[in-house]
């Protein structure tokens, strides 16, 4: 394995734990830290393909230049600005041997950098002694006057690797450019190779992937030998005996010299006395690095081999600072995002724009039914609600996840991975995959990297369901697709299997299986949060069909391209799931876990940090030392979590007013709960109304999918009725107002039902854990059973449902609208409910939810269903009346069918429909 590869595999991870931890001077450091200013480095994005064209413009602080010192390794070295060298400096010295070995190629180098001085500095230039200062002083001008420019938006995804590599190491060794330039010159020149480059890479330029390869190669070349001569070759103490090493380093920066000198002309359009275009061919690049390989192993047997050890370390950490620096990468994603790469084009076909609506149906996207799915940039509101529905992290805190090896190696690994991040209930995972998203931190690829996300919900049947979460993936993949070349390989699937695509979990997979390995796919990214939310049967069958995939991953075929399909999965450490999982560690090149139960104490830093940042918030009429005396409370809790913090936190601002005194203060401390089940019980205590709040959650546990307020509104009054509701107008006056019925809903339970988009949601998992407790404890856990629940909620459904006036103007024309909707969407398919639950809003937000779900609660009743509710059910499903009719158009293919042959039969209610026995 040759030094560069083995540099190579330490940056993907391969290498012992805390190799890429080392540093040295050349790491780009954040703008604004100490030890210098910074300069701003305009970035321009490309106007037009021959140039000439307006640019716009991204600025971005560039780092602190480093010392003098740490850029002249070879403090006796000086340069003529008229040219001369100093036979001490290997890079003068080298360009003197490669102007001798290469000579036509030299000079119409010297041309093109020429060229690119002011006219009246290049009039008066001697060709045969360049002025090398005042040209690489011109360059770093260039960069600041927006001289330079480069399309990242090209479609074929090598080479936008290739460039992005490019500008990263143009970007972080601006600060050693602009040092070295004085102290040396020549090795200010090479290093300033990636800015006589990328002016030239056009759209309409040949962009040889191996040649971008080559250049990239001789980046990481020079950042080694750069750390070397830095650490090993100057003045003493450095006692090398280096004589016949620089020799050999003189040959190979001459070779490195004129590889780029070949790259420069080959894309230059002076082609003053050569068509270097037509000289290069793939083979040709690829054995030219292979030469320089050879020369830097020479160079490097002659360094004993600690040294060599120090510097590839030093040598990583350099260069996988390079490829993560933050600064670094949101300036390439704002280039990209400038020059298109990133703006998301509205697909135009019909059949594509239709694939893609359907997809986000599938997954309850809001945005479905208009062209907001296809617009520009926009991921779909109903996974971004889903992601937003978790509190942003506090500052500082998931910094220990972020710089964990684990994690940088899955992210680093240029093949596809897999890790399990699994903690239990309350520790932050939501939280932390929310920030890795909104921070951009699942890539160091900004150009060539697809995020995708779906966050798991228990209680909500869209968001239980992995072929759900699967369409969100690639509706989302298909979207960010530069190329549109993925979507095709939905539509053929589409155009065998119709629309029942949509509910195929094998399809699905093998869609997205095949996308992964397109050429034109990338790095494709899959967050998945709370995998345990997801439906056990769907969460074991992806986990199979995810193992399958990756064990064929690690059997390819080593001269096959990799495919880069990255999971990174959070969940609760269930039993099933460590077992599940276990089955992938037999193979630890591609599968990692993260135990954050192991994580306890940074957990709790965090926990702590996030306590330092509230306090003030929302204990600001407190003292200073009473706030640190609340703080010290909540900080001694031996087994806190980030929900229970958030449950305390909340009791504290809802009894601020009482707890003026600090008498008050001491006894609100000594009264905080201590676990989250105490927590809740406090929660649900401080209702006023015991029999409406037990209502409320019942309504909320049992619903299918989270309903809206106007719908919970609804149903509460009708649950809550001590008489008969005749008709809808006497329903209107029994309902809240609706611009308080949020208010109302928070006066009854508080923190334990959070209103998100307006749509109730219980606050975590667990709160449902502890309403179904199988073990009663004080007044509200275990109170309740899925049963009851049930039954309470389908008796709000057919309540309202009997309160349609079927004779009425307004149930005609909302049966003709869901009939024609119907039709229109190939209803008979068998397409999602879901869809048409958003049929016929007009007005009565309830009745496509009770129209879609009264039969399965009315099934999932206890078994004290009284006389009465059994006579609603009987009369709601009388054929002689047209409700059946417009039932049917919410039901599934086979349950239309049924309402078809009742109506077409005028058969009697049989024991098929609810399991009633009376068949009056």
């Amino acid at each position: 394995m040759g030094a560069r590869s083995k540099i190579r595999d330490l940056l993907k991870g391969k290498g012992r734990k805390g190799q890429g931890s080392g540093s040295s001077s050349l790491s780009a450091p954040v703008p604004g830290d100490q030890g210098g200013g910074g300069s701003s480095l305009s970035v321009p994005v490309p106007g037009d393909v021959e140039g000439g064209g307006s640019s716009s413009v991204q600025s971005v602080e560039a780092p602190p230049s480093p010392t003098t010192a740490e850029a002249s390794v070879f403090s006796a070295t000086t340069v003529s600005s008229a040219g001369g060298t100093d036979t001490t400096d290997p890079w003068a010295r080298a360009y003197k041997e490669v102007e001798e070995r290469e000579r036509e190629l030299m000079a119409d180098y010297r041309k093109h950098l020429v060229s690119l001085l002011p006219s009246e500095a290049a009039a008066s230039s001697d060709l045969s002694s360049l002025p090398i200062e005042l040209i690489v002083q011109t360059l770093l001008e260039d960069r600041n006057k927006k001289q330079w420019r480069v399309s990242l938006l090209g479609k074929d995804v090598l080479v936008r690797e290739q460039v992005e590599r490019l500008v990263k190491f143009f970007l972080w060794s601006d600060g050693f450019v602009k040092q070295a330039v004085s102290a040396q010159p020549y090795a200010a020149l090479a290093w300033s190779g990636v800015s006589l480059l990328l002016p030239l890479l056009t759209s309409g330029t040949t962009q040889n992937t191996a040649m971008l390869e080559g250049f990239n190669a001789i980046g990481d070349f020079q950042v080694y030998w750069q750390i070397c001569e830095k650490k090993h070759l100057g003045p003493p103490p450095h006692q090398l005996d280096h004589h016949q090493l620089i020799a050999s380093l003189v040959r190979l920066y001459s070779y490195m010299i004129e590889y780029q000198a070949r790259v420069v002309c080959h894309l230059s359009k002076a082609q003053l006395s050569r068509a270097w275009h037509d000289a290069t061919s793939s083979n040709d690049w690829a054995g030219m690095i292979t030469k320089i390989e050879t020369l830097d192993k020479r160079c490097r047997d002659l360094i004993p081999l600690l040294v060599v050890g120090e510097v590839e370390k030093e040598t990583v950490g350099e260069l996988r600072s390079m490829q993560e620096t933050r600064w670094i990468l949101d300036e390439i994603r704002r280039i990209a995002e400038a020059s298109g790469r990133q703006t998301r084009e509205i697909y135009e076909d019909q059949k594509q724009s239709s694939l893609l609506q359907d997809l986000a149906s599938a997954f309850g996207d809001r945005s479905s039914s208009n062209d907001k799915c296809l617009a520009p940039g926009n991921r779909g509101s109903g996974v971004e609600d889903y992601k937003n529905f978790n509190p942003p992290r506090v500052p500082q805190t998931c910094e220990w996840f972020f710089n964990d090896d684990r994690f940088r190696k899955w992210r680093c690994s240029g093949a596809s991975s897999l890790l399990w991040v699994s903690a239990g209930p309350g520790c932050g995972k939501s939280v932390l995959s929310r920030a890795l998203i909104d921070d951009k931190l699942l890539s160091n690829d900004a150009t060539t990297s697809n995020i995708c996300y779906f966050f798991f919900k228990d209680g909500d049947d869209r968001r239980m369901d992995i072929t759900n979460a699967l369409c969100a993936i690639l509706h989302q993949l298909f979207l960010q697709d530069n190329s549109k070349r993925l979507i095709q390989i939905a539509l053929d699937r589409h155009k065998i299997h119709g629309k029942s695509l949509f509910e195929s979990f094998s399809e699905l997979w093998g869609i997205l299986e095949s996308c992964a390995k397109s050429p034109d796919a990338g790095e494709i990214v899959c967050l998945l949060d709370a995998l345990d939310e997801c439906n056990k049967d769907g969460r074991d069958t992806f986990l199979r069909r995810l193992k399958s995939f990756y064990d064929q991953a690690a059997d390819r075929i080593p001269e096959s391209p990799p495919s880069k399909l990255k999971f990174l999965i959070t969940s609760r450490p269930y039993d099933d799931l460590v077992a599940s999982f276990g089955t992938f560690s037999g193979t630890a090149e591609y599968y990692m876990r993260f135990d954050g139960d192991d994580m306890s104490d940074d957990i709790n830093n965090d926990i702590n940090r996030v306590i330092d940042a509230k306090i003030p918030e929302i204990a600001g009429s407190f003292t200073e030392k009473d706030q640190r005396a609340i703080a010290r409370r909540l900080k001694g809790t031996e087994h806190r979590t980030y929900l229970w913090l958030y449950l305390v936190l909340d009791i504290i601002v809802q009894n601020r007013a009482e707890y003026s005194r600090r008498p008050d203060m001491e006894a609100l401390l000594s009264d905080l709960p201590s676990e989250v089940s105490r927590a809740y019980e406090k929660i649900l205590s401080r209702s006023r109304n015991q029999l409406k709040t037990a209502t409320l959650l019942k309504i909320v546990l049992a619903a299918v999918r989270p309903l809206s307020l106007e719908e919970t509104n609804i149903a509460l009054a009708l649950a809550l009725a001590k008489q008969s509701i005749t008709s809808e107008e006497a329903l209107g006056s029994e309902l809240w107002p609706t611009d308080s019925f949020r208010t109302t809903v928070t006066n009854l339970c508080g923190l334990f039902i959070s209103v998100y988009d307006s749509k109730l949601y219980l606050i975590h998992q667990t709160a449902r854990e502890f309403l179904l407790h199988n073990e009663p404890q004080g007044r509200w856990q275990g109170r309740f059973n899925s049963p009851q629940s049930h039954r309470v909620l389908s008796r709000s459904c057919v309540r309202f449902l009997l309160l349609l006036d079927v004779n009425g103007a307004a149930f005609k024309a909302d049966y003709e609208a869901a009939t024609e909707a119907a039709y229109k969407s190939d209803f008979l398919t068998g397409e999602y409910r879901a869809k048409y639950a958003r049929v016929l809003p007009y007005g009565r937000p309830f009745l496509s939810y009770s129209a879609l779900y009264w039969r399965l609660h009315f099934r999932s009743h206890d078994t004290g269903t009284s006389e009465e509710d059994l006579k609603d059910a009987r009369e709601l499903c009388r054929v002689s009346t047209q409700r059946p009719k417009l039932f049917g158009l919410f039901l599934f293919h086979e349950e239309w069918k049924f309402w078809v042959r009742l109506e077409l039969y005028e058969l009697p209610w049989s024991t098929q429909c609810c399991g009633l026995h009376n068949n009056k």
